[in-house]
C-alpha cells in the first residue's frame, strides 16, 4: 500500500493566521480535511503543516487558502509512493505547478513539464540553480539519478519531494514528535503513531517493511513461467521471453496475442506481470494504468483467482476506485481466509478514506481480537481512529 501525503509550506506567513485559514478550509466535505488532526511546526522561513491522513484535493485547497492569505504558499503531495508535486498559489493566482512522473494516469495527465524554478525561488529566496535539478519530470535519461550531491533520493523515488523540501529551507523531519511531545499525550487521547513511526518518515519503500506481502499475478515470477506453460504450444515463445527477462519484447508478444485471441484470460495476467517488471526501470510513464485493465480482463474470465485479486485491488488507488478495492478485498476474505487479517487491514484503510470510519472501526476490531497481526499499518489506523491500543 503506497503513502498519500500532503503538506502546505507558508513562506513569510504568520502560523496563527495560517490556522485559521486552514480552520475555515476544514468545512468543506470535499477535501476530506480535518484540522484538528494535521500537524504544524514552526520553521525559521515560516510555518508548516502535516495535513491528516484521508486529505483529498492539494489543488483545491491551495486555491482557496490562497484567497485568505496575503503570502504564498505551496502545497507538496506523495501520491501512492509512486511520485510527488506541488502546486503554488499566492493571492487566488497558480504561480507553478509540477509533477514528477508524466501521463500517470493517461497521456497529457499529468502533463510532462518542468516547474519553474525562478518562480519557486523568489517566492522561497533560494537561487533556482539549486531547485532546477529537482523540477525535471522524471524519463529515462535521469532515472536512478540524484539532483544534487548529497540527496537522500534519486528521480524515481517518491521521497525526492523530502530533497526537495529540504532545499527550501523546511526540513521534512521537522514533523516527527519529540520526546516531550510524546510525555504530553496522555488521557482519552492516545499517542498519534503515525507521525512517530520511523518507517512512514524515513525515506525508504512506500510499504511499511514489516507488512507481509502475498504472492500475486505481479509479484510471483513462478506463477508466471507456470501460466506461461499452460498455454502449451502456443505459449512457447512467451515462455522463452520471460525465462530470459525480456519483458518489453514479451509486452510487444502479447499484445498481439491479445488481438488473436481476447478470450484467454493467461495472456492479460502475463502481460500485467511484464508491465510489472518493467516498472520503475527506465520508464518514463508508469504502466500501473496498464495492469489495472489487464487484470480486470483477466478477472472477467477468473473471478475467483486470489493472485489477480491480490495484485488488482493496490495497483491503482484513485479515489474512484475505493468501492472496487473493498469488494475485491471482501471477495478476497471470503477466498482466502487464512490471510484475512491482512484484508481486513487494507479494507479498513479504503472504507476510512471512503468516509465510512464505523465500518472501518469494525474491520480493525476483528483484526485486534483474532490477535495474530500487528504491522506498522494496523497500529497506524488504530490510532487515527483512535481505538487506543
Amino acid at each position: 500500500m503506497g503513502i498519500f501525503l500532503h503538506t502546505v509550506l507558508f513562506p513569510g506567513g504568520r502560523e496563527e493566521e495560517c490556522r485559521e485559514a486552514l480552520a475555515r478550509c476544514g468545512a468543506d466535505p470535499q477535501l476530506g480535511l480535518r484540522p484538528a488532526d494535521c500537524r504544524w511546526r514552526q520553521c525559521a522561513r515560516g510555518p508548516a503543516v502535516l495535513l491528516n491522513d484521508g486529505f483529498a484535493g492539494a489543488e483545491l485547497l491551495a486555491a482557496r487558502l490562497s484567497f485568505r492569505l496575503e503570502y504564498p504558499l505551496m502545497v507538496l503531495f506523495l501520491y501512492d509512493g509512486d511520485f510527488w508535486g506541488y502546486c503554488l498559489w499566492q493571492k487566488g493566482a497558480e504561480l507553478d505547478r509540477f509533477s514528477s512522473l508524466p501521463d500517470y494516469f493517461g497521456p497529457g495527465s499529468p502533463p510532462a513539464e518542468p516547474g519553474d524554478a525562478r518562480a519557486v525561488g523568489r517566492v522561497f529566496s533560494k537561487t533556482p540553480a539549486l531547485l532546477q535539478n529537482y523540477l525535471e519530470p522524471w524519463d529515462e535519461q535521469n532515472a536512478g539519478r540524484r539532483a544534487y550531491a548529497g540527496d537522500g533520493a534519486a528521480a524515481g523515488d517518491c521521497w525526492q519531494m523530502a530533497d526537495f523540501m529540504g532545499a527550501l529551507g523546511f526540513d521534512y523531519n521537522l514533523f516527527a514528535i519529540e520526546p516531550s511531545e510524546k510525555a504530553s499525550l496522555s488521557g482519552d487521547e492516545p499517542p498519534r503513531l503515525e507521525y512517530q513511526k520511523e518507517a512512514w518518515l524515513r525515506r525508504g519503500p512506500a510499504a511499511p517493511e514489516d507488512t507481509p506481502e502475498l504472492p500475486n499475478v505481479l509479484n510471483d515470477r513462478d506463477y508466471a513461467l507456470k501460466r506461461a506453460k499452460q498455454l502449451g504450444q502456443a505459449g512457447e515463445a512467451i515462455l522463452a521471453l520471460l525465462k530470459a527477462k525480456e519483458y518489453q519484447r514479451g509486452v510487444d508478444w502479447l499484445t498481439k496475442a491479445v488481438q488473436d485471441r481476447p478470450e484467454e484470460p493467461g495472456f492479460y495476467l502475463l502481460r500485467a506481470f511484464c508491465w510489472s517488471q518493467m516498472e520503475g526501470k527506465g520508464q518514463g510513464r508508469s504502466r500501473k494504468p496498464d495492469m489495472d485493465r489487464d487484470l480486470t480482463k483477466a478477472l472477467e474470465t477468473e473471478p475467483d483467482n486470489v493472485r489477480i485479486l491480490r495484485a488488482r485491488c493496490p495497483t491503482v488507488a484513485t479515489s474512484a476506485r475505493y468501492q472496487r478495492h473493498i469488494q475485491d478485498l471482501t471477495r478476497l476474505i471470503a477466498l482466502d481466509p487464512e490471510n484475512q487479517d491482512i484484508y481486513l487491514v487494507a479494507r479498513a484503510y479504503r472504507l476510512h478514506w471512503s468516509g465510512n470510519d464505523n465500518g472501518a472501526r469494525q474491520d480493525l476490531e476483528l483484526v485486534l481480537r483474532h490477535g495474530q497481526l500487528w504491522t506498522v499499518d494496523l497500529t497506524y489506523l488504530c490510532n487515527e481512529l483512535r481505538l487506543g491500543i
